[in-house]
């Protein structure tokens, strides 16, 4: 029996000025624009401290999901805020920082 992908959330935590962004589910074509929605109203709203962005829940990311995390970082740079990408799953690590070469620019932790 094939097993169905876990819904797509994403869960923002605000402690003062840190940022914790909580992501589930398949980091694709089909949701990564609801992360940028998500993730940048904080950029835009509160003052600038740490975006962490926690991964441990997504088990396939694409090139649009890609591209979503090396938006928000700029995003964040723009607006004086740190970004780090965290508790990424091997599959996924392995793109960010192997096959793209992303890792450093991403701060993947």
């Amino acid at each position: 029996m094939e097993q169905k992908p876990e819904p797509f959330t994403v869960q923002v935590d605000v402690d003062e000025a840190d940022v914790t962004v909580n992501v589930r589910g398949d980091l694709d074509l089909s949701s990564a624009h609801h992360l940028l929605d998500r993730a940048t109203s904080f950029v835009d709203a509160a003052t600038p401290g740490t975006m962490t962005v926690h991964l441990s829940g997504v088990g396939f990311c694409d090139s649009a999901g890609i591209s979503v995390l090396v938006l928000l970082r700029q995003r964040c740079e723009e607006s004086g805020w740190r970004f780090q990408v965290v508790g990424t799953q091997d599959r996924v690590r392995r793109m960010l920082v192997d096959f793209t070469g992303l890792g450093e620019y991403l701060n993947v932790a």
